[in-house]
């Protein structure tokens, strides 16, 4: 009988340890701002966007529309290390009207956690 309750008890720690590890793998991806300020055509743009996860280089993605709208998006340099989590975007507007830049990509993850996927898109109205 002890040891049917000792069999049992310790399945339930296992259980227990294995829903609790998944609870604690629930955090999301935040890219932040929310938006981007407005631009003037012409003038020096900057912004900067942080993603609270740290990002792998090499499945983090980009697009900036139109191509030639003057803006271009880094990640930060710290000299031996890039890091995709501090993106700065800066420029000129050389166009009028909409800029669009598409942020895609996937985080590290653990050895009790998975990474996980993001996409984020900004809209930069630019004013003449």
């Amino acid at each position: 009988m002890k040891k049917l309750r000792y069999h049992l008890m310790l399945i339930i720690g296992l259980f227990l340890a294995t829903f609790l590890t998944g609870c604690f793998c629930t955090e999301k991806v935040e890219v932040l701002p929310e938006s981007l300020p407005n631009a003037t055509l012409g003038v020096p743009y900057n912004a900067v966007v942080d993603i609270n996860l740290r990002v792998i280089q090499h499945l983090f993605h980009y697009k900036i529309e139109p191509e030639n709208s003057g803006l271009e998006l880094s990640p930060t340099d710290f000299g031996t290390h890039v890091s995709f989590n501090d993106l700065k975007i800066k420029g000129t507007p050389k166009v009028a009207g909409a800029i669009t830049i598409k942020l895609s990509g996937i985080t590290y993850g653990t050895m009790s956690c998975r990474g996980n996927k993001f996409n984020k898109t900004y809209t930069i109205k630019v004013e003449e």
